[in-house]
């Protein structure tokens, strides 16, 4: 038998496989923890644009509720039912009456009538961070939304936002406004927009600035008479 045939590899050629498998193996491993990490990333940009669409759906199907009605006693100052916008320079703030509360209890003392406050305020905690929060009262009170400010706490509503904006459509100047108040007589005394624009800037995962804004309209234009 000839031993040259059944000689075994060589020192370097175990070496050079090895080699050749370590190689693979980092590219399998860099192919898979590439597709990880894009996984990952887009989960986080999922669930961060999954929640702000959340909250302006929210937000809108409250805002489309709003209402105005013609109760209010002789010599009442109170407006028990109100849509006040205003125009501010750290973000907008919305107060308006509407039916949208859910009473959690069957027998709570509470109406599915309410006044809800949206407003834009800096953390507590961390004064660089800024979120949208949001009051709500349990039935209508005749307070102003100063008076509501003071009174009902509020509750993070949206984290991280960096601009809170509300634009009020006027089918009477045909265009759109930037404040809507309808305790004033010389702004809106006792009616509503038409629609409701919604504008929200964001920071995205990678620190880049988004703007989102969505419409929606106010069905109940007409002052009603809850006393019939």
């Amino acid at each position: 038998m000839n031993l040259q045939t059944q000689r075994g590899m060589t020192l370097v050629e175990i070496m050079i496989a090895l080699a050749i498998m370590s190689m693979m193996m980092i590219s399998v491993y860099s192919a898979f923890r590439g597709t990880r990490q894009g996984m990952e990333v887009a989960e986080t940009y999922q669930t961060r644009y999954a929640v702000l669409r959340n909250c302006m759906s929210r937000m809108s199907a409250e805002i489309g509720m709003s209402y105005l009605s013609f109760n209010r006693p002789l010599g009442e100052d109170k407006h028990y039912t109100l849509f006040e916008g205003q125009d501010l320079t750290g973000g907008d703030n919305l107060t308006f009456s509407a039916f949208a509360h859910v009473r959690m209890r069957m027998d709570a003392d509470e109406s599915d009538q309410s006044v809800i406050q949206y407003v834009l305020l800096p953390d507590p905690e961390n004064s660089e961070r800024s979120h949208v929060f949001r009051r709500e009262t349990r039935r209508l009170t005749g307070e102003t939304p100063i008076q509501i400010e003071q009174r009902v706490p509020a509750f993070v509503f949206c984290e991280d936002v960096e601009k809170l904006e509300f634009r009020y459509w006027d089918d009477k100047k045909i265009e759109w406004v930037d404040e809507w108040r309808t305790t004033k007589k010389d702004m809106h005394p006792d009616r509503l927009p038409q629609r409701v624009m919604i504008t929200m800037r964001v920071r995205d995962p990678n620190g880049e600035l988004q703007t989102f804004t969505t419409q929606t309209i106010l069905f109940m234009q007409e002052r009603i008479d809850l006393s019939k």
